[in-house]
């Protein structure tokens, strides 16, 4: 992926560590694992594939997050570390205001949702062929619109967290470099488990 120039360093620290510094609503970016992923990192012009949202609830850490072919879902962040190893890096949203319990009550409602592939045909064609005339997409409050998961967490961070991460973009034309290329959130570090 030699087109996307990082501004940032990957800093592994163990799973355990890095896990008492996560807090509700921070941002969790996937590198794409196997084909699709790739094709979807390579359409958004990303080292990413996938976005998806810490949250805390019972003194476990879960991941929302919208999913091709399942739609929300939310599973333990440990068991997808485990299952992807070093694909999953944190970031910290930088604002204060920043209410991120907020914003994962607002990704909550999401969680059964279908997944917007319409979108992610529209984001990835405004990638890669930048001067195609495409519908203007149009910020819906409505939970019950299908998004993919960067639209997802940027809708839930709008509406619930009260930052849009990308100002100006619609949730449903963002991608998952949009969340960290427009300085939405600072790198925290990628888990790895010991």
């Amino acid at each position: 992926m030699a087109w996307i120039a990082k501004t940032f360093t990957e800093q592994p620290l163990p799973y355990e560590s890095l896990r008492s510094l996560v807090r509700d609503g921070d941002l969790l970016l996937w590198k794409p694992v196997g084909l699709p992923g790739r094709i979807i990192a390579w359409g958004t012009r990303s080292c990413y594939s996938h976005a998806s949202m810490a949250a805390w609830r019972h003194g476990r850490l879960w991941n929302l997050e919208m999913v091709q072919w399942r739609g929300g879902q939310h599973v333990h962040l440990s068991q997808q570390i485990a299952r992807y190893p070093g694909s999953c890096a944190v970031w910290r949203p930088r604002n204060l205001a920043f209410d991120g319990v907020g914003a994962v009550h607002e990704m909550l409602w999401l969680m059964g949702q279908n997944y917007g592939w319409w979108d992610l045909a529209r984001i990835a064609v405004r990638n890669v062929l930048p001067h195609c005339v495409l519908p203007q997409a149009v910020d819906s409050d409505d939970p019950e619109v299908p998004r993919v998961c960067s639209a997802s967490y940027h809708w839930a961070a709008r509406i619930g967290g009260g930052i849009a991460p990308c100002p100006g973009k619609a949730d449903l034309d963002v991608s998952p470099r949009d969340l960290y290329a427009g300085g939405f959130a600072d790198y925290l570090g990628t888990p790895v488990l010991a």
